[in-house]
């Protein structure tokens, strides 16, 4: 199953990867623990391959491999693993098939047997279904319970399996991804109970079987198909781009690709100096990457024989990645202005950087970009003396920083759904064991850390040029693989989401590639596109549909280039609310129902016997 995703990318896998363990499940008495563990060592198996590239953590500390695998990698994946564990122990007890006694057809007449053997397999079908349904239904659910949580990780799902070709996905947008898995799983249940029957069936009566329980399902999947056919086109950057409603945004992400260890080198360094060398080379690789885009439009004209006449299209949004910025905001949280502290140093930077630096910049662009970038932002509330400040207790946020002009017109969107271990250690103030070994492997203290950011209103950016305004759902790191996060920010009207990254904790690893997968998913539920610059992972452009309009990738397909992503990205004035926009993860709570529905007949089937 871990092969059915990036960077193995076998996506056939899912149809068929549950297949093994319930042949393991369903054979055999019903128990629920022995059920657990084989589902505990399938997942294991699954985790540990698929999550692999979380242990590059530990070398960015320069943790030994030994050490952190056992003290953090495992026990994490010991943990995820519980939850197929849970499934697998319900699906070899309360949602496995009925097992019906085959005919006994020694003295029958050769009619008398096949008819035999046609009722047993009517009732083998049934069965099937209720059992597929049950299991289906309950995957989704413990799917969720992985993706929510102090630990919440949503990332591989079955559903996400689906992507190649875009049909079948395109009904995330009224399910959600987590909802998808529901086809797959379906599918493998569905295949081995099939497959068993005709192979009885067979057996005895030495003829074919119907098994209208798998013909229902081909139905019904290629319905799925030819529907998400036709969305997936609908809402493709090329048909989109032929409406009248739509607004062309050119976008422009940078990435330099900025090992962790140098960043982190970096930032100790600019907070003793005002030679700020990090924002130097993000306005150079900028500069770099404008040249190129505007070069490069100029050499198409002249190749196009229809002429030379061409119109020159400068970026209107140019986006950083995650924690870019080289300074820190300062926000006073009284009156909720942003303001330069003459008492740091890099303060002294921020008037060179938003007075001289970027103004300059734009100038060469031909263009007063709005400039999106990751920020770390310092909040202030008011000191013990009338007018003084002081530091919050809560006082560090990782931003979206969106600069439209000058100083006075950052807008800012803080990051809300934290990662674990990364930017907060869980249960710290009450666990003092939690802190010691945290400091054991990453060699520094517990502290405040970074703090969640609140509300649910996008930001109002212009789009120059145009005298337009769209509205910006932001998405700090890897919030953009969580669907539920960014329902919040959709509003009727032209939006586009805005995603900063910073993969470098996971150096050259498959994190990047997989988040950029999972990031499709979001467009496809919210039908709006997205732009992303990610730090050594994948800056990219997509479409509404899912699809991916511009990428910066090697030429193997592999992520972690320098370079830039240029893209127009289609942004619908007239966009409205998806159903999952709307109703969230309702799909979720149907599955529950369902799960809960098929378990019942064996659990009153179970307490007669009793």
């Amino acid at each position: 199953m871990a092969l059915a995703f990036v960077p193995y990318d076998f996506s056939v896998l899912i149809w068929v990867g549950l297949i093994p363990l319930l042949c393991i499940l369903w054979t055999g008495p019903a128990r629920f623990w022995p059920g657990f563990l084989m589902g505990w060592l399938y997942g294991m198996g699954w985790y540990c391959v698929s999550f692999s590239w979380i242990r590059e953590v530990g070398i960015v500390f320069n943790t030994p491999t030994p050490v952190f695998l056992s003290i953090a990698f495992i026990p994490l994946m010991a943990v995820y693993s519980c939850l197929p564990g849970l499934w697998a122990g319900l699906a070899a007890t309360l949602l496995r098939p009925g097992e019906e006694a085959k005919p006994a057809t020694g003295n029958m007449s050769p009619a008398k047997r096949k008819e035999a053997w046609k009722s047993w397999a009517m009732r083998d079908m049934l069965s099937t279904v209720r059992s597929a349904a049950g299991c289906a239904a309950l995957w989704v659910c413990i799917e969720w319970l992985r993706a929510h949580g102090t630990l919440g990780f949503s990332w591989n799902s079955l559903g996400m399996g689906m992507y190649h070709g875009l049909s079948l996905v395109q009904w995330a947008e009224f399910v959600g991804t987590t909802a998808l898995s529901f086809v797959p799983a379906f599918i493998n249940v569905i295949l081995w109970g099939a497959g068993r029957r005709a192979y009885l069936y067979m057996k005895g009566t030495s003829s074919l079987c119907r098994t209208w329980d798998f013909y229902g399902s081909m139905v019904l999947l290629f319905i799925m198909f030819l529907g998400g056919i036709l969305l997936a086109k609908a809402y493709s950057a090329p048909a989109l781009m032929q409406r009248e409603s739509t607004l062309q945004v050119p976008v422009l992400a940078v990435q330099i690709n900025q090992d962790q260890k140098e960043r982190m080198t970096m930032r100790a360094k600019r907070l003793l100096t005002t030679d700020n060398e990090q924002n130097a080379r993000y306005l150079k690789a900028t500069e770099e990457a404008l040249e190129q885009v505007l070069r490069k439009q100029a050499q198409n004209a002249i190749t196009n024989e229809h002429g030379l006449a061409f119109t020159l299209t400068k970026p209107a949004w140019v986006i950083w990645p995650e924690s870019a910025l080289g300074i820190d905001l300062q926000r006073n949280t009284v009156d909720g202005t942003l303001f330069i502290d003459p008492k740091y140093l890099n303060g002294l930077d921020s008037g060179v950087f938003f007075g001289e630096s970027l103004p300059e910049l734009r100038k060469k662009a031909y263009t007063d970009f709005v400039l999106f970038t990751g920020a770390d932002e310092r909040r202030y509330i008011e000191g013990d003396t009338p007018g003084t400040l002081r530091a919050r207790p809560q006082g560090m946020y990782n931003s979206l920083a969106c600069i439209p002009g000058d100083f006075n017109s950052v807008q800012t969107a803080s990051k809300q759904h934290l990662m674990p271990f990364g930017e907060y250690i869980p249960y710290a103030d009450s666990c003092e064991w939690l802190k010691e070994i945290y400091s054991e492997v990453t060699g520094t203290q517990v502290g405040d850390g970074i703090h969640p950011g609140t509300g649910s209103e996008p930001l109002q950016v212009p789009v120059p040029g145009t005298g337009e305004t769209i509205g910006v759902i932001p998405a700090v790191c890897y919030e953009d693989t969580v669907g539920d996060e960014l329902t919040k920010f959709v509003r009727p009207g032209p939006q586009v989401i805005v995603n900063i990254s910073n993969d470098a904790w996971f150096r050259n690893s498959a994190c990047g590639a997989q988040q950029a997968r999972n990031a499709a998913f979001r467009c496809i539920e919210l039908r709006r596109p997205m732009v992303r610059a990610a730090n050594m992972g994948v800056t990219c452009a997509i479409a509404p549909n899912g699809a991916f309009i511009d990428a910066l990738l090697n030429e193997d397909g592999t992520p972690h280039l320098a370079g830039y992503s240029y893209a127009i990205l289609p942004v619908d004035r007239n966009a409205g609310y998806t159903l999952y926009a709307l109703l969230g993860d309702w799909a979720v709570i149907l599955c529950a129902l369902i799960a809960l529905g098929c378990m019942v007949p064996a659990i009153i089937k179970k307490h007669k016997k009793a």
